[in-house]
């Protein structure tokens, strides 16, 4: 038969090793993307926060990029092109620097798209 004492050891020393256990959490980064053009005056205009990966990482969140977009590297290479926004969620990118490059169609000149990557 075990003992009170035993049992509280055990406990106490799963406790403790819970506790002191370091917690592991992913880092998250956001980046956008924004596109106007003017066809009247043959403008476009191209801004946004790029991706920067310092690790290797997973798309989680996409909002906005109604027309989809694309995700483009340091070299200006597409490495993802998206119709539907929500088929990038899961996308696997190597650590690196990435610009968003949202679409658009003939009617609305103006989107917006913004990413979550968590590595």
């Amino acid at each position: 038969m075990r003992s009170a004492g035993g049992l509280v050891f055990a406990s106490s020393l799963l406790a403790a090793i819970l506790f002191a256990a370091p917690l592991a959490h992913a880092e998250r980064v956001t980046a956008t993307g924004t596109r106007v053009e003017n066809d009247t005056f043959g403008t476009a205009n191209i801004w946004g926060r790029s991706l920067d990966l310092p690790a290797a990482g997973k798309i989680v969140r996409v909002m906005g990029g109604t027309y989809g977009f694309q995700l483009v590297n340091k070299d200006g290479d597409v490495v993802g092109d998206f119709l539907f926004p929500d088929d990038a969620v899961g996308f696997e990118l190597p650590a690196g620097s990435y610009a968003l490059r949202p679409l658009i169609c003939r009617i609305h000149r103006h989107h917006h798209v913004e990413v979550t990557v968590e590595y």
